[in-house]
């Protein structure tokens, strides 16, 4: 497992790349559609978010995690706070594992 600055970056790198999906809908719909490759989700989700996005992981057979902060995941996307986001691309899984 990667420490949370190299995991920090590659999901930057992914964001500036289109292959991320962030956000609670945009994440399970990016799963539900097959196209989820690794899910990144974060220590202070809520529980009921953790719960539908970890059902929708373990259903399509995607490997996850539990890290950073929303706070955090946010701003290596160069968004607001995040709960989950979702690689498209298996390349950045690589980076994060």
């Amino acid at each position: 497992m990667k420490t949370d600055e190299q995991l920090y970056f590659a999901l930057g790198l992914a964001q500036k790349a289109g292959k991320t999906a962030s956000g609670d809908m945009a994440v399970s719909e990016a799963l539900k559609k097959g196209m989820g490759c690794y899910a990144v989700l974060a220590e202070d989700a809520a529980p009921r978010t953790v719960e539908k996005v970890v059902a929708l992981c373990k259903e399509t057979h995607v490997p996850f995690t539990k890290r950073l902060t929303a706070a955090r995941l946010g701003q290596a996307l160069g968004k607001a706070p995040r709960a989950a986001v979702v690689l498209l691309d298996k390349n950045f899984m690589k980076m994060m594992i």
